[in-house]
This record gives structure tokens, C-alpha cells and sequence, in this order.
């Protein structure tokens, strides 16, 4: 039965850590667009009101991203204490070097962009 539990937690431990990696590749794009969008204006010479709306757009973006990327982050916790409440405490799937807490902010408690 243990070794049952342990191939279904890597399983899941690899769909887990693909999900994270998606997300991070995610905002480093988004960035890169981000990034891009400005610049790209200061070369052709246009106003900034030109395309306003497509920077917010992706700074917006960004945002969405990133709060999902805490979502995960918080899954990622909640799925190591499922781990450790059906007997697999000993048992690493990732990355050797964790910190021993998370702290993940509290909804409400950390500064937004307006």
C-alpha cells in the first residue's frame, strides 16, 4: 500500500512541478512583453497614448499570473501536508534545497498596483 501511495504522489508531484514551471516561463514572456512594449514605442517615435490600453493589458496579465502562481504555491504546501498525513513525511519528489517555512500572504494583507 505504501509504495501504491508514493507512485500516485509522484504523479502528482510531477504534474504539480509542471504546473510551476509553466507559470514561471509564463511571467518571464509576459515580462519580456512587457518590457518590450515601451521601448518599442521610444523607437518608432509615437506618442505614449499609443497603445496605453495594450500595456495595462499586460501588466494586467502579469498580475493574473502571478496570483496564480501563489495559488499554486499554497496547493504546493497543502499537498506536502497531504503527504504527511498519509504517512510519506520522509519522502522528497523535488527540489533538494526548500525553505522549512512558506509564509504565502494573507488575502487582503499585501500591496496591489492600482
Amino acid at each position: 500500500m505504501r509504495a501504491q501511495r508514493q507512485a500516485i504522489a509522484q504523479t502528482v508531484a510531477e504534474r504539480l512541478f509542471a504546473a510551476e514551471t509553466a507559470l514561471d516561463i509564463a511571467l518571464v514572456r509576459i515580462a519580456e512583453l512587457n518590457a518590450a512594449l515601451p521601448l518599442a514605442r521610444l523607437d518608432a517615435k509615437i506618442s505614449a497614448v499609443v497603445g496605453q490600453e495594450a500595456i495595462q493589458s499586460s501588466a494586467s496579465a502579469m498580475m493574473l499570473v502571478a496570483e496564480t502562481r501563489e495559488k499554486i504555491v499554497a496547493t504546493h504546501a497543502n499537498l506536502k501536508q497531504v503527504s504527511d498525513d498519509i504517512g510519506l513525511r520522509e519522502v522528497s519528489y523535488g527540489d533538494l534545497v526548500k525553505p522549512s517555512k512558506v509564509d504565502t500572504p494573507e488575502a487582503g494583507n499585501h500591496l496591489r498596483a492600482a
